[in-house]
């Protein structure tokens, strides 16, 4: 195949082998800005009671993110932090030292505990049994206040959890689940230690909507060794059969340096650049072809889904758990590495337990590592999110916010800019930008043009590729 023949087709676009091989380089996801490889590792307890201290004086509700790391054993694509356990005892005391933390946030912020969202991730949150779930979100709502309206999510694992947890966390109530399904071929789950049948899934799936969820997600994972896209296509198919509100359709990240059990996957058996992006073509036009609606850039909602309201409101937001809805301004993170965006910071809790404990046994938090937003920060971090999230960057409400107007301040950026426009990503009028189709495949390296910190001389690394 010649670099100007065409090697992925979406209802909407062409992309061209060529900009595939331009384009997929390393770069960020933008679940932050300043992204995480920049915070600092003197970022402590002290700032951490600064930033609550910061956060005390607003009166917006909250978020909040629970991080529950137990795993009966870890799949060899895993990013995440996680514990490998099943000893309840292990669990009990993780659950106390939560409650605690929980505890000691709600006393920095003084009155303000009022909570619109609340998500337990993993790891796998039912790997607890239902009495640990029951203190858990019971320390979390003695600490806080849960508004009638609250999204109350977690993450689940069809191949561990049971009825009896289902109708426990909806009684709870947990209003909302999302569970990881990857890939539903048998090859690529042997090749991932993944083992999880479709009617595991789909009995999962089924107990949820007898239980009254009024939200089910599925995530997916394209890249995966072993993928190819017939057995991909059927995967999307039966996705689709089974009908969630939600599908996320992430990129794998391989980064065997970063997490070791990811040296567990043949590197020759993952699909790559044309290939790789093949894969998220074919969802796509599947998805848009079953009446889901694309919300950023790998999130697809069926309409009556508020995602998708949200989408049409401009009110989508993005932060580590992807795209949401996000009512609230700051949000806490519990737990081993949890990761919270509070009082204009970013902070990271200990990834170890033993660390995790230690600090708290002392009273402090167990921060260890974040930064305090500058002013630059702020603005740059507003104009990635809004192309990330709308795909549109208006002029004058950048000029609202901040203060300032688009070709002063990013005067250093327009050349990217007009390089993108050239390409067929962007279109410039005197109201802002706008991302075009073919831009939004390659919405990261659009934003990049706009990362400060990417063009330092110590510049971060050990980011995903970009396709």
């Amino acid at each position: 195949m010649t670099p100007s023949e065409t090697t992925a087709r979406m209802p909407d676009i062409e992309v061209t082998r060529e900009l595939l091989e331009k384009y997929d380089r390393p770069g960020p996801r933008y679940t932050s800005y300043p992204t995480a490889p920049v915070w600092r590792e003197d970022f402590r307890d002290a700032q951490c009671r600064e930033a609550l201290a910061a956060a005390a004086t607003n009166d917006d509700p909250l978020s909040l993110y629970v991080h529950v790391p137990f795993c009966r054993e870890r799949c060899a694509f895993c990013g995440c932090n996680v514990v490998i356990t099943r000893k309840e005892d292990v669990m009990d005391r993780y659950v106390a030292y939560v409650g605690k933390e929980a505890a000691m946030a709600a006393a920095a912020l003084g009155k303000r505990r009022t909570v619109k969202q609340l998500h337990w991730g993993g790891g796998t949150p039912t790997s607890l049994q239902p009495a640990q779930m029951r203190r858990l979100f019971t320390a979390i709502a003695d600490a806080f206040e849960l508004h009638p309206d609250a999204e109350i999510a977690l993450e689940v694992d069809p191949r561990v959890t049971t009825r009896e947890q289902v109708d426990v966390l909806r009684e709870i109530g947990f209003n909302r689940v999302s569970m990881g399904v990857q890939d539903l071929d048998a090859d690529v789950q042997h090749a991932i230690g993944r083992g999880q049948s479709e009617a595991q899934t789909r009995r999962l799936f089924d107990w949820c909507r007898e239980a009254g969820f009024e939200g089910i997600n599925i995530d997916l994972v394209y890249g995966l060794p072993m993928q190819r896209v017939e057995t991909w296509r059927r995967t999307i198919e039966r996705a689709i059969d089974i009908r969630p509100d939600r599908l996320a359709v992430y990129s794998y990240a391989h980064l065997p340096d970063k997490m070791h059990n990811q040296r567990r996957i043949d590197a020759s058996a993952l699909p790559m650049g044309a290939d790789k992006f093949s894969l998220f073509a074919e969802a796509r036009r599947l998805f848009l072809a079953a009446s889901y609606r694309a919300i950023g850039m790998d999130h697809f909602a069926l309409p009556h889904d508020e995602l998708a309201h949200a989408l049409d409101e401009r009110r989508l937001h993005r932060n580590f758990m992807g795209y949401t809805v996000a009512p609230a301004s700051d949000m806490l993170g519990f737990g081993v590495s949890a990761i919270g965006e509070v009082g204009g910071c970013y902070a990271q809790n200990e990834k170890k337990l033993s660390r995790y404990y230690a600090a708290l046994d002392e009273n402090r938090f167990a921060t260890a590592h974040g930064i305090a937003l500058t002013d630059d920060d702020k603005v740059r971090r507003w104009v990635i999110r809004r192309l990330m999230c709308d795909f549109r960057l208006e002029f004058a409400e950048l000029t609202s916010r901040f203060g300032v107007t688009f070709d002063d301040y990013f005067a250093p950026e327009i050349p990217s800019v007009q390089a993108f426009a050239a390409e067929g990503f962007l279109a410039r009028t005197a109201q802002g930008i706008d991302v075009l189709p073919l831009g939004r495949a390659f919405i990261r390296n659009v934003c990049m043009a706009f990362d400060a910190y990417l063009k330092r001389p110590d510049a971060p690394g050990g980011f995903s590729r970009t396709v």
